[in-house]
């Protein structure tokens, strides 16, 4: 066995665990086998790009590579459950903003110790996630060119706030955001278009989450 095949087998019940989470908490139907490999290209992939330097442990690393791989993966299936659809984008959201606000406090040594930050920095991302999930299950249900009075009241609230808040965001968060729930297009892509980098693409979608977050929180009462 070469040192490749080596690393592989050490992490396969790893790759494979996080699969299975995946699996189950989307309520996928589709093979097992799809998923792990994915996830095998994201840990082959973590294994190229891990650098120590960055103060996070390689499993701490690769657990997100592998998940982004995974996640990634599923996004693109042609036969993906609408059910699954919102908890997709959430866990997306979650995993991106998870792992930024972990390499940020890795680094900085001022943020590990401040625990009122450390708990800001919790709300940003549970508030971020639940608008992710409220956009992304009212974008699967509302059709503007089918809608009727009778589906329409079968939104929620804070969910027919979040479609229509899109429209009152800042121009490039609107592309964003409309690309990314209403279009099923990846961020890259979108970042692209817009001439910007996904980093800051990501921040841009952040923002936009953000605002969204107030507007679905003021309907919430």
């Amino acid at each position: 066995m070469n040192a490749d095949d080596t690393f592989v087998e050490k992490y396969s019940s790893f790759v494979k665990d996080i699969a299975l989470s995946i699996k189950t908490s989307l309520g996928l139907d589709t093979e097992s086998g799809d998923l792990i490999g994915w996830g095998f290209s994201g840990l082959l992939e973590a294994h190229q790009r891990f650098d120590q330097n960055k103060g996070i442990s390689f499993r701490t690393f690769a657990y997100y590579r592998i998940r982004g791989a995974i996640l990634d993966g599923v996004r693109k299936m042609c036969y993906l459950p609408r059910r699954a659809y919102a908890r997709l984008r959430a866990a997306e959201v979650l995993d991106a903003e998870s792992e930024h606000s972990l390499l940020t406090r890795a680094t900085n040594p001022q943020m590990r110790s401040d625990l009122s930050a450390h708990v800001r920095s919790i709300d940003s991302i549970l508030g971020r996630v639940a608008a992710a999930y409220s956009l992304a299950a009212a974008a699967a249900e509302y059709d503007p060119q089918t809608d009727t009075p009778e589906s329409d009241l079968l939104l929620g609230e804070a969910k027919k706030a979040a479609v229509s808040a899109v429209d009152t965001l800042p121009e490039r968060e609107r592309i964003l955001v409309r690309g990314v729930y209403f279009e099923e297009r990846p961020l890259e892509d979108l970042a692209k278009e817009l001439g910007v980098s996904k980093s800051w693409a990501s921040r841009l979608h952040s923002r936009a989450l953000d605002t969204l977050r107030e507007i679905i929180s003021d309907v919430g009462g």
